[in-house]
C-alpha cells in the first residue's frame, strides 16, 4: 500500500514514511525492510543501525516541524505483526490543548485522520530536512 508522500528516508535496514491512521499529522513510522515480528528478531546490523536512524529521523522531524518533543512508541499488537516504531511530534501551545503523553495519544485517536495532501506536504518537509542534514539527496517523492 502506497503511503501519501512516499518514503521519507531509508537505509539498508530501515524505511521511514508517514504513519497512516489517527496518530497525528507529522507522525512517522520507522520499519524494517525485512519482516521482523519482534525486537529480538532483529539482525545485528538492523539492531546496530536503529539508534542512528531514529536519531536522524527525530532530528529531521524536529527541524522540519518545529516540534517541542518527539515521542517514540512501538506497538506490535495487530496482524500482520511487524516491528515498527511510531515517531510522533508534540507541539507547544494550544493546538492540542497542551496535552502530553497518554492524554495526547487518546486525544489524537479521537481526531480525524490527516488528509492525503497534508500527509504528502509534511512528508516532503521532513524529507527535505533529512536530506539537508544527512545527505540523502537521492530520495524523492515516490
Amino acid at each position: 500500500m502506497a503511503v501519501p508522500g512516499g518514503i521519507i528516508a531509508e537505509n539498508a535496514w530501515w524505511i521511514a514514511d508517514h504513519c497512516l491512521g489517527n496518530h497525528g499529522l507529522g507522525a512517522v513510522v520507522v520499519k524494517t525492510r525485512a519482516h521482523r515480528e519482534n525486537f529480538w528478531d532483529l539482525t545485528p546490523n538492523e539492531a546496530a543501525s536503529l539508534g542512528a536512524f531514529l536519531q536522524q529521523m527525530t532530528f529531521a522531524m524536529q527541524t522540519a516541524l518545529k516540534a517541542e518533543r518527539i515521542y517514540i512508541n512501538s506497538w506490535v499488537d495487530q496482524a500482520p505483526y511487524h516491528i515498527h516504531f511510531v515517531l510522533q511530534p508534540r507541539f507547544s501551545g494550544k493546538a492540542e490543548l497542551g496535552l502530553q503523553g497518554l492524554e495526547l495519544q487518546i486525544f489524537r485517536s479521537l481526531q480525524n485522520k490527516p488528509q492525503d495532501q497534508e500527509i504528502a506536504e509534511v512528508a516532503d518537509q521532513i524529507r527535505h530536512a533529512y536530506a539537508a542534514h544527512f545527505g540523502q539527496h537521492s530520495l524523492s517523492h515516490r
